[in-house]
């Protein structure tokens, strides 16, 4: 709790997606991707963002993940690859991808991957995927290649229950979820503490649903006056919070695809 609660002496890790849907359909995703339309990070967009940020943090952020939804998804994918090491040229940058459209991508990609120091982190899920031939491409162009989870245990799948009624002691779940103040989100000039705050929007979407983020629950990295003020505001509970019935999350065992259904982040 003391933890969660105490700010970062600087952001270790932050989240941006560069695809918001995905072609692996997770039961009860976290990022809500399974749920959500085909949609991308606007370039121009994620370019002012990411100066905003250099200029917020002085380029300290020990490291990023790209990820999604499924960010191979994105066509530009090289082009946010370039913006992001160019203004942090000191930060680690993980692609973090299920590895499906890996052996599509052409010699430029795992050139830029080298050239870029980009490294792969694939999350290893109980389908086909050729991962030697991932190892001799990587080897080959001495891109640094390593499972997001152990290579050799393979994804579960996890039930994240939400309480409707927004009924849950913020404090309580804050404190008690593993992604506050860890899974740190930046989208759309807006940083989130969790990535389920920050991408509710495709549940309302698909659900008809009105869990609406307000104002309180993330910050604006052009209103922010320092990196400090973000740090502090990471490590508070946040109104959305009540929405989610921590103490109720857990694995479910095997992985399993999505059905889209409403019952996956129900008790």
């Amino acid at each position: 709790m003391l933890k969660k609660t105490t700010p970062q002496k600087f952001l270790k890790v932050l989240e941006i997606h560069l695809a918001e849907h995905c072609n692996l359909y997770c039961f009860s995703c976290s990022h809500f991707s399974q749920l959500a339309k085909e949609a991308y990070y606007d370039l121009k967009e994620f370019e002012q963002d990411i100066k905003r940020l250099k200029v917020l943090t002085k380029g300290n952020i020990e490291r990023f993940h790209l990820l999604g939804g499924e960010p191979l998804l994105n066509p530009d994918v090289l082009k946010y690859f370039a913006l992001l090491r160019e203004n942090f040229t000191h930060s680690h940058i993980w692609l973090i991808t299920n590895g499906i459209l890996l052996l599509k991508q052409d010699e430029s990609f795992f050139q830029t991957c080298s050239k870029l120091n980009i490294e792969l982190h694939p999350t290893k899920y109980p389908i086909e995927i050729d991962w030697q031939r991932v190892d001799e491409l990587c080897k080959r162009y001495k891109v640094t290649l390593k499972f997001y989870n152990n290579a050799k245990i393979e994804k579960n799948s996890m039930k994240f229950v939400l309480n409707l009624e927004k009924q849950n002691d913020i404090y309580e779940s804050f404190t008690q979820c593993f992604m506050s103040n860890f899974c740190v989100q930046l989208k759309e000039g807006k940083i989130y503490t969790c990535n389920i705050c920050a991408n509710i929007e495709h549940f309302n979407a698909k659900f008809k649903t009105t869990l609406m983020p307000s104002d309180e629950d993330c910050i604006d990295i052009y209103k922010a006056k320092n990196y400090e003020e973000i740090l502090e505001f990471l490590a508070k509970p946040i109104p959305f919070c009540a929405y989610c019935d921590v103490k109720n999350w857990k694995s479910i065992g095997k992985w399993k695809r999505s059905e889209k259904s409403i019952n996956e982040y129900l008790i």
